[in-house]
């Protein structure tokens, strides 16, 4: 029997992200994706108008029916919490079925923030929701911006300290900080997605970084730097498909460092696709027709 994933994050009607991305790429790698959405939406947030509906208020409601059907789960990914502030009937899921079975598998995606700035109608409620979770995963994949609200870093004074580092040891001694912090938060591995690098002679360097990097921490405070080229701009989506990408690979058995490094290479490549194919970057990443590179 293959394995279950559930995917706790909100559904939009268009701009390929959170669950519209993740259930085809949960399916493509051999899971059952079982989708628990937080919030329905016209579409996502960076669209100029929005119309959505939180389901917050049903949460502890559908998560008793999965109880009393005796529905579990070999893996839970937790994205974007809507209106799902109040925590306590997700804590008390959580906690109970890790107690029913303690090799359930937990992945965050704190989906809240990017480019030095919350997404539309985050609030402070949102990053204290999202640190109580980061206590209960086994896994946290956030991007930069979100690693540092969850740490509370100044985000302006850690990018350009990022920015100014020219060596894989200087910027290694500047994650090793950030990542210091949110190990206080979680006893479980870590991902930081989307560093970007510049190159290391100071004449070379331009306005556009030349690489981005994933830096993984496990558990213990190892870092690796997970590198690969810059393959075109930034798109919505594209966190929701990273993290899709690594819980499943890491619940079928793969090392976070592998698992990483294979969500990175499909992300770059569905960019690269999508300028390829002239797609406006608010509708986010054409993967549908590349599924097969998984």
């Amino acid at each position: 029997m293959i394995k279950k994933l559930a995917l706790i994050n909100d559904l939009c009607s268009v701009g390929r992200c959170s669950l519209s991305i993740q259930i085809p790429v949960v399916t493509a790698l051999q899971l059952s994706a079982c989708p628990i959405p937080t919030a329905v939406l016209s579409n996502h947030t960076a669209f100029p108008h929005v119309s959505s509906t939180g389901l917050g208020a049903v949460m502890e409601e559908r998560l008793e029916t999965l109880s009393e059907n005796d529905i579990h789960f070999d893996g839970i990914l937790i994205g974007y919490l809507g209106d799902c502030t109040d925590l306590r009937a997700l804590d008390a899921y959580l906690e109970a079925e890790k107690l029913r079975n303690p090799a359930l598998r937990i992945f965050l995606d704190p989906a809240m923030a990017d480019h030095g700035r919350l997404y539309r109608g985050m609030t402070e409620e949102h990053i204290e929701a999202m640190r109580a979770l980061c206590r209960k995963a086994d896994l946290i994949c956030p991007n930069l911006t979100e690693a540092a609200f969850l740490a509370d870093f100044d985000y302006a004074g850690l990018k350009e300290t990022l920015d100014r580092c020219t060596s894989a040891a200087t910027r290694g001694m500047v994650m090793h900080a950030l990542l210091s912090e949110l190990h206080h938060l979680t006893e479980g591995q870590i991902v930081v997605t989307g560093v970007e690098a510049y190159p290391e002679t100071a004449e070379d360097r331009a306005t556009t970084p030349e690489a981005l990097i994933n830096v993984v921490s496990e558990a213990d405070g190892d870092l690796r730097f997970v590198e690969h080229a810059r393959s075109g701009d930034a798109r919505p989506g594209t966190g929701d498909l990273f993290s899709a990408i690594v819980a499943s690979l890491c619940l079928r058995g793969e090392e976070l460092e592998n698992a990483t490094r294979r969500a990175a290479d499909f992300v770059a490549l569905c960019i690269r696709h999508s300028e390829e194919e002239k797609v406006p970057i608010v509708y986010g990443v054409q993967f549908e027709d590349v599924l097969g590179a998984l």
